[in-house]
């Protein structure tokens, strides 16, 4: 039976400690730092070891926002999955969504849930086509929401979700000075004031984290609740 892979470079975990009397063995977390700060050149290994580095230090911040995800997903769950226009690329995206927040990434987050939905809703109102403008498919998601809400496909409380979404996706995905009203800086500007607490770091932190959240949250009622796929026309 193959041995299973050590959660840190081999080179390093693999190698015995000599159990002495009075002298506490290092754990794997200090034997691979204590390597990996004598590494002068990047190797397999030696990155094997940023990674583990990594993950031992941002485990509990990433299961606090996958609890956050989770908490997000929990009113629409399903026993046998759910059904949604767009393509595979949806779900994909949707799930690039997830992982990218999860890991840290909220920006990433935010864009991959805003194709998401903009996906889903352009899916949802092929089936009104010979109604539509002829370059209906060239709509971004501003559009296409305000379709979907006319059509009755989606609720006002989900189109004010999604037009947020838009909105917050375009200051970050497109260059805006940077005292625009809405942007990512000022925003964090505004927050630190009213949480003096709070670096300009983790102000910032803070709004890209709330934006993501947004995102997803929408991404989510609109592809596992009982709007857009199941309203939409087929045939």
């Amino acid at each position: 039976m193959k041995d299973e892979e050590p959660n840190g470079p081999p080179v390093v975990v693999r190698q015995m400690q000599l159990h002495l009397e009075g002298i506490e063995p290092l754990t794997d977390e200090q034997r691979v730092e204590a390597w990996f700060q004598e590494q002068e050149h990047d190797t397999a290994d030696s990155r094997t070891a940023a990674l583990f580095l990594r993950d031992q230090r941002t485990r509990r911040a990433r299961a606090a926002r996958w609890g956050q995800v989770q908490e997000l997903q929990a009113p629409f769950a399903s026993s046998w999955g759910w059904l949604f226009p767009g393509g595979s690329e949806s779900l994909w995206l949707y799930h690039e969504a997830e992982r990218a927040y999860v890991e840290g990434f909220p920006l990433a987050a935010l864009l991959c849930a805003h194709a998401a939905s903009e996906r889903v809703l352009a899916g949802c109102l092929q089936g009104y086509e010979d109604e539509l403008d002829k370059r209906w498919r060239l709509w971004g998601l501003g559009p296409l929401v305000k379709e979907a809400f006319q059509r009755g496909l989606i609720d006002e409380p989900l189109r004010d979700k999604l037009m947020e979404v838009n909105e917050v996706r375009k200051v970050s995905a497109h260059f805006k000075p940077p005292l625009e009203p809405n942007s990512l800086h000022v925003r964090a500007i505004r927050r630190a004031d009213t949480k003096p607490e709070l670096g300009d770091e983790e102000a910032l932190d803070e709004i890209a984290e709330a934006d993501a959240l947004l995102a997803i949250g929408a991404a989510t009622e609109l592809m596992r609740g009982e709007q857009g796929f199941w309203r939409a026309r087929w045939g």
